[in-house]
């Protein structure tokens, strides 16, 4: 309970410093109380998967797993305090990151639970009110985050494509996640690698009490 509070403490202080204060307030209030907010759930057939666009600027990038055995050694190079902090409250969870490294400085990560990792079921609490269920060949990948002078380039194609790839290789056969349905750059992104988008929920949160259920067809 402390570390999430530590998180969402300075998750506060980041968006206060990147936009304003009053924002901050709106994003930290509308993260525990939001009503009808449309998410879509969507899965990637990673047995035929897209390969995404191809960029040439991404020389200086290097990508990195990260989790239990090597969370600690690589905690300095994230100078982002609420994604270092997820660091180790998450690797503890028995989630693992993806991530993307810059002139020894990690810019970006995605975090991802499967069957083989996390011993509970559902093997994150997304999965409940998002109405999907993994298999144990399934993983679920969330919390993307960039650096805020790194969005909009190839940063996220970058980490993405090679988040996906990995799990290919791992032996893993599809990959959950999902996007808020007014996110225009995630739509772009999830179609950009062939993600297939799954019946669209309408989600409502109080504090801690949340629910879901499935859009109307033509809502």
């Amino acid at each position: 309970m402390l570390n999430s509070v530590r998180i969402k403490w300075n998750q506060f202080l980041e968006v206060a410093k990147e936009q304003s204060p009053r924002q901050a307030v709106v994003k930290s209030i509308d993260s525990y109380l939001h009503l009808n907010r449309i998410v879509v759930p969507v899965y990637n057939d990673l047995l035929s998967m897209k390969q995404g666009a191809k960029a040439d600027d991404t020389g200086s990038l290097e990508f990195l797993v990260i989790d239990a055995a090597n969370a600690a050694s690589v905690c300095g190079m994230n100078k982002t305090v609420s994604r270092r902090l997820k660091e180790a409250y998450n690797t503890g969870s028995g989630y693992y990151a993806y991530a993307v490294v810059s002139k020894g400085e990690i810019i970006g990560d995605i975090w991802c639970a499967t069957p083989g990792n996390v011993r509970r079921d559902p093997i994150h609490p997304d999965l409940t009110w998002l109405g999907i269920e993994c298999g144990e060949d399934d993983a679920y990948m969330f919390d993307l985050y960039v650096a805020p002078d790194s969005r909009g380039k190839v940063v996220t194609s970058y980490l993405l494509g090679n988040a996906l790839r990995h799990l290919k290789e791992s032996g893993y056969k599809r990959a959950y996640g999902f996007y808020d349905n007014n996110n225009l750059p995630a739509l772009w992104i999830h179609r950009l690698f062939g993600y297939t988008e799954l019946a669209k929920r309408k989600v409502s949160r109080v504090l801690l009490y949340k629910k879901s259920e499935v859009v109307a067809s033509g809502s």
